[in-house]
Formats: structure tokens, C-alpha cells, sequence
């Protein structure tokens, strides 16, 4: 068994037509179907670098929009804390007024107490001084010298107080 040249020359031309139809029925639809997957992955790589990129910016976009939205939570507090000083610094000092005029009120009301129990000490002591003068008199003194020594006494009890 030897090889002879006529069966290489047989081999080689079976080789070429198989390679020649295998290339026109085979290997071109198969790289055409190879380079179509490959623009397919390429397209699809380029519209996630996309989506990627979109994804990135709508994530800087929300990250700035939650940086304001701190900022502005952070500005209504103290904005609240302020309003909140304020009016309780308003609230103290309407006490405080509130206070100050009931303490004039009752020193007003405590005064005029004060003056309407001193003419009722008046009053009275101005009547027991015209009775008991009255009795040291015994009944001597006419009507006019009564009004006058009551007036007299009356006087002379508000020098004192």
C-alpha cells in the first residue's frame, strides 16, 4: 500500500472542491452570521454604555435634587427654630407685661383699700371723739359747736395719719 501520486493529485483536488463548497455554502453565511451577532453585541454595548451614561446622570441629577431638598429641610428647621425663639421670647414678655399689670392693679386696688379703710378709721374715730367729748360736755354744747369740734377732731385725726 503505498501512496501514489494520482491518489495525492484525487485527495488534493477532493479537498479544494470540498473547501470551495464548504466556503460558498458554509463559511460565508456563518461569518456573515458571526459578523451580524457582532454588530448586534457592539450595538448593544454602545446603548448600555448609553443607558450607563443616563443612568449616571439621572443618579448625579437626583443626588444634587437630594442635596436641595437638604438644604431646604435645613433652612424651613431653622427657619421653624427661629419663628419658635421668637415667639417664645414673645409669649415671656407678654408675661411679663401681663404680670407687671396685675401687680399695678393690685397695688391700685390695694391703695384704694387702703385709703377707703383710713376715711372709715377716720369716720369712726371722728365718732367716738364727738360722743365721748360729747360726754365730757355733758350735753352743753349747742348744735354749732358740735359740727365744729367733730370737724375740728376730724382734722386733726387726718394730720395724723
Amino acid at each position: 500500500m503505498g501512496f501514489s501520486v494520482s491518489d495525492l493529485i484525487f485527495a488534493m483536488i477532493n479537498f479544494l472542491v470540498l473547501f470551495a463548497i464548504l466556503n460558498k455554502f458554509a463559511f460565508k453565511p456563518l461569518l456573515k452570521v458571526m459578523d451580524a451577532r457582532k454588530a448586534e453585541i457592539k450595538q448593544d454595548l454602545e446603548e448600555a454604555a448609553e443607558a450607563n451614561a443616563a443612568a449616571q446622570k439621572s443618579r448625579e441629577e437626583y443626588l444634587a435634587q437630594l442635596e436641595r431638598a437638604k438644604e431646604d429641610a435645613q433652612q424651613i428647621i431653622n427657619e421653624a427654630v427661629k419663628a419658635g425663639e421668637k415667639t417664645k421670647e414673645e409669649i415671656i414678655e407678654q408675661a411679663h407685661e401681663e404680670t407687671a399689670l396685675m401687680v399695678d392693679k393690685a397695688r391700685a386696688m390695694i391703695q384704694q383699700e387702703k385709703e377707703e379703710a383710713l376715711l372709715e378709721l377716720r369716720d369712726e374715730v371722728s365718732t367716738l371723739v364727738v360722743l365721748a367729748a360729747g360726754k365730757l360736755v355733758e350735753e352743753a354744747l349747742d348744735e354749732k359747736e358740735h359740727v365744729r369740734l367733730a370737724r375740728k377732731c376730724i382734722a386733726k385725726v387726718g394730720d395724723a395719719s
